[in-house]
């Protein structure tokens, strides 16, 4: 029985709580706007371009090399948060909708801000060492900007978790999601070809998807550390009379809450792995 046909069930609302990928939405839409709004009040003050691209664009690009990086840590974070141009933003934005939908779908929303954040940082890092290699002071490498790698490590992730999930169904059955992530990975690879070190670090965005979703389905969730973390600190600031409290709730747990977990362990094991009384759960709750 195809598992997409059970996660339907659980689809993510936009205004929903805790929905990872409305969360990344928000974020690089937010840092658009600031970028651009003060984009605006240089044109209003006269000041020149140049100006406002080594004042504010920089701040959030990460540099081309190590001694930049270690002037600027924080840019190893915030410039795969970062978009400056809107034909980059709408098309990162358009690719991880797409395949941020179908992976929170099928996965929940522990894996997707883990995978972005790790293809990020993993690209980033190929992209300095590569940089560093072939740069010279002819052909100097421009600092890395973009949702690029986060987005395609999410890409290769949604396919590599369900290869045979298929969009569209009700057309002639539908066409696998490996021919969309084929043609997009084909796009992006392109339109970075004349740009090495962005070249390598989307290659290496790619298989950090890939490993982490291999990791996952032996058991091994490289996410984890990142969810305690944002549990805890959510505790600590959160107001004494709202902090979560650990209770025992065995005996209590919700419907939702039996399926949520039930279909976790088919994304992990496959369905034909399930028990009986699981297979039977499901078939009830999918009837209803």
């Amino acid at each position: 029985m195809p598992q997409h046909r059970f996660m339907s069930n659980r689809k993510m609302l936009l205004g929903e709580d805790s929905n990872a990928l409305v969360f990344l939405f928000a974020v690089n839409m937010l840092i658009f706007t600031i970028i651009n709004f003060i984009k605006i009040v240089y044109y209003l003050t006269d000041a020149p371009i140049d100006q406002f691209q080594h004042q504010i664009v920089e701040w959030f690009s990460m540099p081309a090399s190590f001694v930049g990086v270690w002037h600027k840590p924080w840019t190893l974070l915030t410039h795969f948060f970062s978009q400056y141009s809107f034909w980059q933003l709408a098309s990162s934005m358009l690719w991880l909708w797409c395949f941020g939908y179908i992976f929170q779908d099928l996965s929940g929303n522990k894996h997707i801000i883990p995978v972005y954040i790790y293809a990020g940082i993993v690209g980033a890092i190929a992209f300095l060492g590569t940089a560093s290699f072939i740069a010279s002071a002819a052909s100097p490498v421009q600092p890395l900007l973009g949702a690029g790698a986060g987005v395609m490590g999410i890409a290769v992730a949604t396919t590599v978790l369900a290869p045979q999930y298929r969009l569209f169904p009700l057309v002639n059955g539908g066409f696998p999601i490996w021919i969309v992530t084929i043609v997009f990975v084909a796009l992006d690879l392109s339109s970075a070809a004349n740009q090495i070190p962005i070249l390598v670090a989307h290659i290496v965005a790619a298989l950090v998807g890939f490993v982490y979703i291999k990791q996952l389905q032996n058991g091994v969730n490289l996410g984890s550390w990142m969810v305690r973390f944002y549990n805890w600190a959510n505790n600590i600031l959160a107001p004494k009379n709202t902090r979560i409290v650990k209770a025992d709730t065995r005996g209590f747990d919700s419907t939702e809450t039996k399926l949520n977990a039930i279909l976790d362990k088919m994304n992990l094991v496959g369905y034909e792995n399930l028990t009986e009384q699981e297979k039977a759960f499901l078939k009830s709750v999918h009837q209803e």
